[in-house]
C-alpha cells in the first residue's frame, strides 16, 4: 500500500535529496527507508537504524539517531495508527 501524504506535509520536507522516493518505492533512493524505534512528538522520530546515511534530516541526539523529515513522519503515523 503507498503511502498518501497530505501536500502541506511534502510542502514541509524542503531538503529531500531523494525527490520523494518514499512515496514509490518505499526507499530513499537507494538507500532503505530509516526503521524507526519510536515517536516522539512531531516530526522526531527515534530511529532503530544506526547505519550512516546522507540525509539532512538525520540527526545524532545524545546517543540515538533522529528523523526530522516531516514525509517519513507522515508515513511513519499513517502506517502505525493502522
Amino acid at each position: 500500500m503507498q503511502p498518501i501524504v497530505p501536500d502541506e506535509v511534502l510542502a514541509k520536507t524542503t531538503k529531500c535529496p531523494s525527490d520523494f522516493s518514499c512515496l514509490e518505492t518505499g526507499a530513499c533512493g537507494d538507500v532503505e527507508k530509516c526503521r524507526v524505534d519510536q515517536a516522539n512528538g512531531e516530526n522526531v522520530l527515534f530511529l532503530a537504524s544506526r547505519k550512516y546515511v546522507n540525509c539532512p534530516y538525520r540527526i545524532h541526539y545524545g546517543g540515538s539517531i533522529v528523523c526530522t523529515c516531516p514525509t517519513h513522519y507522515a508515513i511513519y503515523k499513517q502506517f502505525s495508527e493502522t
